[in-house]
């Protein structure tokens, strides 16, 4: 099969072999990820009842979503074979890890509370896996533990034995006829031929805790018929020299009778909590702190890692992962503290590669502080941490930010160089989430340049790969975002609205109470709920985010804030509140443009209006992304102060862009610009053109309130061509577009406009 290709998928090497198939690191060339894949034998391909519950049990497994079982991707049938596509997990086999003596009891809860979880997440949903045993878990490079090969699992409860089939499929003899494999971790009632259900799980975990703790498996033999008569008959062996409490949890496990042994898997996993709550490193519950961390539960695992703190110094990896507690929960110049203060516990310790790893973080934090300076020391840093250093995943993170780093200069040569070795170590070290990242960050650079199509085809799959793989959620709540501040760039809002969607779902889903992903995506959400009309949503969703970043300690995220929130209140005419959000916007660093000028020229300031605007465009010379936003303002500012001549070139520089960008959104606004600047002009016929052209645009962007501000010009141009008819029905349907938005202003100078004509 190596080398073969099987649809979309390249085989290219063999990991293992089971009763039930044989399984290949494949590539998905459709995604550009390597994945696992369990080929069905082909004497079992050929039998219809076995492929119908191989298919009907992968189908049941890939609903289970625990971040320590292995993902099922997709069963499927290619050239006469039948396979499971999954999560390839990197690591070592639980089995090649435990050393002759045993594990230290803290380390054994490490791994026993995440894997427990698992198995009871399987149970709950009527899986027994049946064949558990240290080869079919594996250990990340974190340690986490995965639950691999459910090749034997019974969907629905218990079920008659397959002790033959577990022998002839996945034990592994010698000639003589020694014993290895699957044996040594059966239940009593799997031997003797009785149900088989989720109850044998939890006798094979004990057998599995017994070897984590001691190194040897309690029931030991030559031949497997020696091993099997032991399981089913002796005395269950006491584990010494570990707590009272874990050594009962494990005789308990062990017991023959399966109605001796816990009611179920979420029983055993609260004894053990128990456990760990009572088993100490220096007065310290690491375990209870490690299982939080991983459930997610960001406000208890640092309550946990707070306990410590009062027993023992935190290591530094305990006070990195400190700083994500309280960075998920919107607390982020606590954050960066806890984080400066890991790295230089790695650095102190004399793990550089530990320390430039929080450097990097540092750069990106303090970028979001508006900080430029103080991030690019913590790059700098970095790069001398790995400067004699062996290549390793942190050099792939130190080429990504220095990738970024270009981008936001525009060398875009510089930057797609750096992004193409930035990929390639990430996928030498198989880093998911760094391999997502640089695929999106080739999008990024391609729109800044100017490919937008291509660009946003590589953020899309990109995205699309993303919400498939297994990356943390610091990766993927940064990926949403970045997501829409390029549609944003772009004012693709349709696409904006789409990705919004998921990431709110994500975000109202994700386990991470007190998140400031959320605010983020509120910010981004409210803006593309403003522009299609939904504005009692937007101001909800902006003054959650103004909550969650004003004391956050990230400036920029609470500027943006503010800054959509005074655009609420001027298209609403609260201009009083619209000046006061614009103020709190530039107090958090952010340039409160363009909205801050049009509330001028509302409320009678043109000349400041323009200087202010105009100010903004000569800081703004080589962003053209950035301009666009700008130039949509100073046409009706520039022609409200008689400056036809500024007017017409922003109307024309901002065509282009929207040439050059394929956006719809600014080729609307470019539209109107010029249709306004040609009723100044007294050509009225070419105004009315431009105009219903724009308004069609709008339409389609389902942007109601720019919509009807077209209208409004497009009757002003029927009106001079001697069009009252014609005229009115714009003004009536933009009358009826601001009183159902409750745009006070805006309807009474309609309401005006109308009364003027008679009606």
């Amino acid at each position: 099969m190596i080398g073969s290709q099987l649809g979309h998928y390249a085989v290219l090497a063999k990991l293992g072999e089971g009763g039930m198939g044989t399984v290949y690191r494949a590539r998905d060339t459709r995604l550009g990820r390597d994945v696992a894949m369990k080929i069905l034998p082909p004497a079992a391909a050929g039998d219809k009842e076995l492929c119908a519950r191989f298919e009907r049990e992968a189908r049941a497994i890939a609903a289970l979503q625990h971040p320590n079982i292995v993902t099922i991707y997709s069963v499927e049938e290619e050239g006469g074979f039948r396979f499971i596509t999954m999560e390839l997990v990197e690591g070592q086999a639980l089995s090649e890890l435990i050393p002759a003596a045993g594990m230290p009891h803290e380390e054994f809860y490490e791994i026993a509370l995440p894997l427990v979880d698992a198995v009871s997440c399987a149970h709950t949903q009527g899986i027994a896996h049946r064949d558990l045993k240290p080869t079919n878990i594996m250990l990340q490079a974190d340690r986490r533990p995965k639950v691999l090969d459910f090749g034997l699992a019974k969907l629905g409860g218990a079920e008659a034995p397959l002790a033959e089939e577990t022998l002839r499929m996945d034990s592994t003899i010698t000639e003589a006829g020694r014993i290895m494999g699957t044996v040594p971790y059966m239940s009593p009632e799997q031997i003797k031929g009785g149900e088989v259900g989720p109850s044998s799980d939890l006798f094979s975990l004990g057998i599995v805790f017994h070897e984590i703790l001691s190194g040897v498996r309690p029931f030991r033999g030559e031949y497997a018929a020696e091993v099997m008569h032991k399981i089913a008959s002796e005395p269950i062996p006491r584990l010494r020299e570990i707590p009272e409490a874990l050594a009962d949890i494990v005789e308990r496990c062990l017991c023959k009778d399966p109605g001796d042994r816990f009611a179920n898997a979420g029983a055993l996993l609260t004894a053990l909590r128990e456990a760990a709550g009572a088993d100490t490193i220096d007065g310290a519950p690491t375990s209870l702190a490690l299982a939080a961390y991983e459930r997610r539960d960001w406000p208890e695992a640092e309550r946990e890692l707070r306990s410590i703190m009062d027993q023992r110094e935190l290591t530094p990896n305990e006070v990195e992962a400190l700083g994500h507690c309280v960075g998920w929960q919107g607390r982020f110049v606590e954050n960066i503290e806890l984080w400066e203060q890991a790295s230089a516990a790695y650095t102190k310790a004399g793990d550089q590669a530990g320390a430039a790893r929080l450097a990097l973080s540092l750069t990106g934090l303090y970028l979001e502080k508006n900080a430029e300076t103080v991030a690019n020391g913590w790059l700098k840093r970095a790069e001398r941490l790995l400067r004699d250093q062996p290549e390793s995943i942190e050099h792939g993170r130190l080429l990504r930010r220095q990738t970024i780093a270009a981008l936001r200069r525009q060398d875009f040569m510089e930057a797609l160089e750096l992004n193409r070795r930035c990929l390639e170590l990430a996928e030498r070290f198989q880093d998911a989430n760094l391999v997502a990242e640089t695929r999106h960050d080739h999008g990024q650079i391609l729109v800044a340049r100017g490919d937008v199509n291509e660009g946003i085809e590589h953020i899309d799959e990109a995205m699309v790969a993303a919400m498939g793989g297994d990356l943390d959620p610091t990766t993927l709540g940064n990926l949403y975002c970045r997501t829409m501040v390029v549609c944003r760039s772009l004012a693709d809002f349709k696409r904006s609205q789409e990705w919004s969607e998921i990431a709110w779902r994500w975000c109202e889903a994700t386990d991470a109470p007190g998140s400031g992903y959320p605010g983020l995506c509120r910010i981004y959400s409210a803006e593309t709920m403003r522009h299609v009309g939904k504005w009692g949503e937007a101001e909800t969703a902006v003054r959650d985010a103004c909550e969650t970043f004003e004391h956050s300690g990230l400036e920029g995220h609470a500027g943006n804030a503010y800054y959509e929130l005074g655009e609420l209140a001027l298209r609403k005419g609260d201009y009083p509140a619209a000046e006061e959000a614009f103020r709190r916007a530039h107090s958090f660093g952010c340039d409160p443009v363009p909205g801050l000028p049009l509330l001028q020229l509302a409320q009678g300031k043109p000349e400041a209006a323009l200087r202010m605007i105009e100010r903004a465009l000569g800081e703004m010379r080589d962003d053209r992304l950035g301009r666009a936003r700008l130039l949509v303002a100073i046409v009706p500012i520039a022609l409200a102060n008689g400056a036809r001549t500024t007017a017409n070139a922003a109307a024309a520089e901002l065509d282009e862009i929207a040439r050059d960008f394929d956006s719809l959104c600014f080729t609307a606004h470019a539209l109107m610009g010029q249709g306004a600047l040609a009723i100044e002009l007294g050509d009225c016929e070419s105004a009315a053109a431009s105009l219903r052209k724009a308004l069609s645009s709008f339409m389609k962007l389902g942007f109601i309130y720019d919509a009807a501000q077209a209208r409004i010009l497009l009757a002003k141009a029927y009106r001079a061509s001697g069009n009252e008819e014609d005229a009115r029905m714009q003004l009536l349907a933009a009358h009826k577009t601001f009183s159902e938005l409750n745009a006070g202003p805006d309807c009474e100078r309609v309401t005006d406009m109308i009364a003027e004509m008679g009606g």
